[in-house]
């Protein structure tokens, strides 16, 4: 019998993962829930870019806000960043997206969440340092809030937000008519729209997440996960395809070699 496993981030993106599965009897399927946009209001965003000299740090929170950067950037006329301004990423695959852009890092948070950013700072982090951060408009600010509780003085620069994908409704019709056996949240959001995309079947739609087989990617998205009922059986080690292959093979309890 064939198992399929939704992983929700772009299809393409992890073809290592979907390899490794490959006669296992499982199948992964990777469709994202949430898709990047434009922000309502652009000039907050605007504004920060405009003046990145005036800061001593930029934090950037995923590759969707490196991928948003570098086009204000290039609206901009701008070929890069500040020479003095020093760049820090949440987590590897960050960092991976931003070196690809061209853009030293200086500072990646190996545990890719507020605590472990504020951590991997430590005395770099003094009274009256200024940070920008890069993050989704209308996202909650906990990152932001961390930094400040640390001393820094914040920016935030939202330069997208994140909203459900078009496939999102008919992913959800796909998981309540039992598609799929387990699920691998990316992200707070990959669940928070995925259900409001749900519209009228949304009731229907978490019954069927309590009964499958759930992975998170991550800490903070464990997190949302358990305060919306839907506790994750397995959390990823790292944000990394050979760590989601890992978290997958574990909660379907099979045996698989990198």
């Amino acid at each position: 019998m064939t198992r399929r496993v939704l992983v929700t981030r772009p299809d393409g993106t992890w073809p290592k993962l979907q390899a490794r599965f490959a006669g296992s009897g499982v199948v992964v399927q990777m469709s994202e829930t949430t898709v990047q946009a434009e922000p309502i209001d652009p000039r907050p965003g605007d504004e920060a870019v405009g003046r990145l000299e005036a800061f001593d740090w930029l934090v950037v929170t995923s590759a969707r806000g490196v991928a948003a950067l570098r086009q204000r950037l290039a609206v901009r006329g701008l070929r890069g960043l500040p020479a003095e301004l020093r760049v820090a990423a949440v987590g590897p695959a960050t960092a991976r997206a931003l070196s690809e852009a061209g853009m030293r890092v200086e500072l990646v948070a190996v545990e890719a969440n507020s605590d472990g950013l504020v951590a991997a700072f430590g005395p770099r982090l003094t009274a009256g340092t200024r940070v920008v951060v890069v993050r989704p408009e209308g996202a909650p600010g906990v990152l932001p809030s961390a930094l400040r509780a640390a001393g820094a003085i914040v920016d935030e620069a939202s330069l997208y937000r994140t909203i459900a994908s078009p496939a999102a409704p008919a992913l959800a019709d796909a998981a309540i008519a039992g598609a799929f056996a387990a699920v691998v949240f990316t992200a707070p959001s990959s669940v928070d729209l995925w259900l409001a995309a749900a519209g009228s079947r949304r009731e229907a739609l978490v019954s069927v997440l309590q009964r499958v087989a759930r992975v998170a990617i991550g800490p903070t998205t464990s997190a949302r996960l358990r305060s919306l009922g839907l506790p994750a059986r397995v959390v990823a080690d790292a944000p990394s395809e050979d760590a989601v292959g890992d978290a997958i093979a574990k909660v379907l309890g099979i045996d698989l070699l990198r």
